[in-house]
């Protein structure tokens, strides 16, 4: 039975992708001089692999591009700059091009409107006859699922949300990355073109509710032109697979520096340059009139340079890693390994796909929401610690703490709904066990103040009841008590390093 939109394997597929990359490289080589480029080796090793092109006719895209014209007559082109090389950018795409049915994604997007693309994504999404298939996304089937989640978490390291960030989603589709930030705390607005993809991200959640206390998703219908959403309302944008599909990106990119907050990330994952030449683009624009643009960083931090962005940075992950045996990962390891082993192959995986951040001009002052940079001195004086009468009570202690923010963010005030920050107090018991037994019962002294920046101190009075029993399962009675400053269900500051005040009971 045929696969609708497949492509039939020539004989000679090489489905190895060891010999399919030496294939390539040969063919470089013996034709022009030269060993292959990460986007060619990526490209060609692919439709080798898919059965799309032969040996021959691999051989004669490469005698057919421009570089290799060049060799004939080096005088005429070479010196001249002008020649294109025979890799993603060129010869890969002059081959595409010469293919029946080929679909320019540049003039895809210049003849059809905003409009028109996203009338195209509606009717995609109001008709399917298996909605249900794509509320299991990510976890659709296992390959995909590998990839989906492995890039999502990379690009999920460069937004840094934190809970309580307000988030946007943008081409949010049937919301599982809105979902998952949800469940992260984040205020999650999910904005597409597309209402029925909003009704099914809707479902989705009535379906596969958070858990625990969490902001409702706000879903917001975009025209395809302005976000509708005051300037500087949300501190990141979440852009997963969906720039790409945008005939106006620079118009997007100005919306996305609009309407993040001074300071603010939007994070990207997206196809790369050669993204419009890959079959399954081609059939998406050649069946559905999906745009499948190809993403030219250079150009897209062009553009968000002159919108108000100031640093873009780039994610060198490989969402497709090599496995290999032992000897060879300890080779890589100790810098024995030949560089075709690594780092070339791990170059040719990131070819096609890029996964980056751009940050808006201004300041974002990071704080108690996050764990890393979370550190303090803590000093008790004026200590009294008083036995009791050992049932219920068996000891009361008493004292001055003096906190001092020695970390890189700010301590957000105890009252705050997320990160707050208290001097907390565990018990030590005979056994070594730490308890937080008093975490409702006195162990959550507040800070004064609203908040404690990086160099500044504040003062607490401690007056702490310590139970003789402490009813959580921990051996033995309680000898000690230490207080140790923490970030409500984020951390406490000694995981960090920080050295908490420790005070032994009688």
């Amino acid at each position: 039975m045929s696969t609708p939109g497949a492509t039939a394997s020539h004989p000679d597929t090489v489905t190895d992708p060891e010999a399919a990359a030496a294939l390539v490289d040969r063919a470089y080589r013996l034709i022009l001089g030269r060993t292959p480029d990460p986007d060619g080796l990526a490209y060609y090793t692919h439709r080798l692999r898919s059965g799309e092109l032969s040996d021959r006719q691999l051989c004669a895209a490469l005698a057919s591009s421009d570089e290799f014209a060049s060799r004939l007559s080096p005088g005429e082109t070479a010196a001249s700059g002008d020649t294109a090389p025979a890799d993603g950018t060129s010869g890969a795409r002059e081959v595409v091009a010469r293919e029946p049915g080929f679909v320019d994604a540049a003039e895809l997007a210049r003849a059809a409107t905003v409009e028109d693309l996203a009338a195209t994504a509606e009717a995609y999404f109001s008709s399917l006859d298996d909605a249900e298939l794509l509320l299991t996304k990510p976890f659709k089937e296992p390959g995909e699922a590998a990839d989906l989640l492995v890039t999502f978490g990379q690009v999920l390291r460069g937004l840094q949300p934190a809970a309580g960030m307000t988030v946007l989603d943008f081409g949010a589709g049937t919301c599982w990355t809105s979902r998952m930030l949800t469940q992260l705390g984040c205020r999650v607005i999910a904005a597409d073109v597309s209402p029925s993809a909003l009704d099914l991200g809707r479902e989705l959640f009535r379906r596969q509710p958070v858990l625990g206390d969490r902001p409702e998703p706000e879903f917001l219908t975009f025209d395809g032109h302005r976000l509708d959403l005051p300037d500087g309302s949300v501190d990141r944008i979440l852009s997963y697979d969906a720039l790409h599909h945008v005939p106006n990106p620079d118009r997007v990119l100005g919306e996305f520096a609009r309407v993040l907050r001074p300071g603010g990330v939007a994070a990207f994952a997206e196809p790369g340059p050669e993204h419009s030449l890959q079959p399954q683009s081609q059939y998406e624009m050649r069946h559905f009139g999906v745009l499948e643009s190809d993403v030219v960083i250079e150009r897209v931090w062009d553009r968000a340079r002159e919108v108000g962005f100031t640093d873009v940075r780039l994610c060198l992950l490989d969402s497709s890693p090599q496995w290999v045996d032992l000897p060879t990962f300890q080779d890589v390891l100790s810098g024995r390994a030949d560089d075709s082993v690594f780092p070339e192959p791990a170059r040719a995986a990131i070819g096609d796909r890029r996964m980056f951040v751009l940050r808006r001009d201004g300041v974002e002052t990071p704080d108690s929401r996050a764990a890393d940079g979370l550190a303090a001195d803590v000093v008790l004086s004026d200590v009294d610690v008083t036995a009791g009468d050992g049932d219920p009570i068996a000891a009361t202690v008493r004292g001055t703490c003096l906190l001092r923010n020695t970390g890189t963010r700010t301590w957000l005030p105890s009252d705050a709904r997320y990160g707050p920050v208290f001097l907390g107090a565990r018990v030590r018991t005979a056994d070594g066990s730490l308890s937080d037994r008093l975490a409702d019962s006195g162990g959550r002294i507040a800070l004064p103040g609203r908040g404690v920046a990086p160099g500044e101190e504040v003062t607490v009075a401690v007056d702490l009841d310590v139970p003789a029993r402490l009813g959580d399962g921990t051996g033995g009675g309680p000898v000690a008590v230490e207080f140790d400053p923490v970030s409500e269900f984020v951390c406490w500051f000694s995981v960090n390093g920080s050295t908490p005040a420790t005070v032994p009971l009688p």
